[in-house]
């Protein structure tokens, strides 16, 4: 999924960057929309991350994003137009788009859960919301892949590098058949199961904490 996108943008850019016009073509302009998209996670992963790896892993944070959410993204279900299409997106929206991505930085908020709600409210398709989420993911996902990476790289030569490699391997496989079936469902089906799951999760972990049960 996206490789031949991800090839057409990259071969765009180069074209448009040798001819000194670098906004020549939408998918060059694609390229430039998600590079400014990136900068609000690349920003608050720095800024925020002691934060991040520590209080905001609580159990109620977690409930709190995903019940928090679950009620935006039902209000952008409910209120979106839904009309606009990939080639609508504007550097407005890869600036509002990318500060819902660092958001995602918040446990229990999914990253593409706060893109999609982003691109609802911002009047897109559902499955064009999903589409720019996923693109925007790639370099995100990649840069946060390789700081991690970095992080540990005392550690890939010794027990932990089969681990790290069979995890790698289960999360991308994953992830990619995961983008799959959500653009296949998206274009036919509305956003309340996934509503509805996470109202569900959220609940359901906060129950647990007052009986004790999680700490």
């Amino acid at each position: 999924y996206f490789r031949r996108e991800v090839g057409e943008v990259m071969s765009a850019f180069v074209r448009a960057l040798v001819r000194g016009r670098p906004f020549e073509t939408f998918a060059a302009r694609l390229a430039w929309l998600i590079g400014l998209g990136t900068i609000p996670i690349v920003i608050g992963g720095l800024a925020f991350e002691p934060f991040i790896l520590t209080s905001a892993r609580s159990l109620q944070v977690i409930a709190g994003a995903l019940i928090g959410l679950a009620l935006l993204l039902l209000v952008a279900e409910r209120m979106s137009a839904r009309r606009r299409e990939l080639e609508d997106v504007t550097a407005r929206d890869a600036v509002l788009v990318g500060i819902a991505q660092a958001l995602a930085l918040i446990p229990g908020a999914s990253r593409s859960g706060t893109t999609i709600t982003a691109g609802l409210f911002l009047g897109f398709t559902r499955e064009a919301a999903a589409r720019f989420s996923f693109l925007l993911s790639i370099p995100s996902v990649t840069l946060s892949g390789l700081y991690e990476l970095y992080a540990i790289r005392h550690q890939l030569a010794g027990a932990y590098s089969l681990p790290l490699f069979a995890a790698t391997l289960v999360a991308g496989v994953s992830g990619y058949l995961a983008i799959g079936f959500l653009l296949r469902y998206l274009r036919t089906h509305t956003t309340y199961l996934f509503i509805v799951y996470r109202l569900a999760l959220g609940v359901l972990l906060l129950v647990l904490v007052k009986l004790g049960l999680l700490h």
